[in-house]
């Protein structure tokens, strides 16, 4: 035997002195810098922010809806089934919405304003009016639009009446993949309304504007008119037509 140390193996060299000090650096390093890539990466291959709206067709509020023709008679539906399944009226006075947005940026997104911007504006409708009332409690918390203001712009709602500004005090933040739900109430008593919500954000550091609808267009309301061809009321099994408007 002689005194001569064996040669160690190469995974032995690895794991002491100066290699194994730059294996730890490299491997170190790797963990830094492959999240960084694959966040910039994904953040390059798809937008910002995931937004869903529906207009949920009276689900929130109550159930007035408005046809431009005058009808004798409506169909013994309930009043979802009813307007659901024909398409034919038009939310009145008050409509409900939900808007969903999702932030899907590896950096946080802040909404700071919603606003409702008015594509079009015409005459209430008049021909029928469909009135059903109050369908259950109201959500708890509220955006609230009137859109009869000349900038139409996010509200808190306290119950039927519209206060201070909704992101006056506050701003909703999003963390990548956290998702916030606003149920969305709008009025409208001077008009016909066509609209988009315009929701104000900073992502990544700049300001942007995002304009929002359902899938199947502009949100629509009208305005409660003085009077109507007809009225049908929902007494809570069939539609019973109405004198006037005041009978609902």
């Amino acid at each position: 035997m002689t005194g001569e140390q064996p040669q160690r193996r190469w995974w032995q060299r690895l794991l002491s002195g100066p290699a194994f000090v730059i294996t730890a650096l490299v491997a170190a390093l790797a963990g830094v810098v492959a999240p960084l890539v694959w966040n910039a990466a994904r953040d390059v291959s798809r937008p910002p922010v995931l937004v869903w709206a529906s207009s949920d067709g009276g689900r929130v509020g109550d159930l007035n809806f408005a046809s431009p023709e005058v009808l004798s008679a409506a169909d013994p539906a309930t009043p979802y089934e009813f307007f659901e399944g024909t398409g034919r009226g038009t939310k009145a006075g008050v409509q409900g919405s939900t808007v969903t947005i999702e932030g899907a940026r590896s950096r946080d997104i802040v909404i700071t304003n919603m606003r409702a911007r008015v594509l079009s504006r015409e005459p209430n409708i008049t021909g029928t009016l469909f009135c059903a009332g109050q369908q259950g409690d109201l959500p708890a918390d509220l955006i609230g639009f009137d859109l009869d203001e000349p900038r139409p712009t996010a509200r808190v709602l306290d119950g039927d009446r519209l206060g201070e500004p909704f992101f006056a005090a506050k701003a909703k933040q999003l963390a990548d993949g956290e998702t916030a739900v606003f149920q969305i109430e709008s009025r409208a008593t001077g008009g016909h309304y066509r609209w988009v919500l315009e929701i104000d954000m900073v992502i990544d550091g700049k300001p942007q504007t995002h304009d929002v609808q359902p899938t199947s267009g502009p949100f629509e309301i009208t305005g409660l008119g003085s009077q109507y061809g007809a009225v049908f009321r929902w007494d809570g099994h069939g539609w019973a037509p109405g004198p006037s408007r005041s009978s609902c």
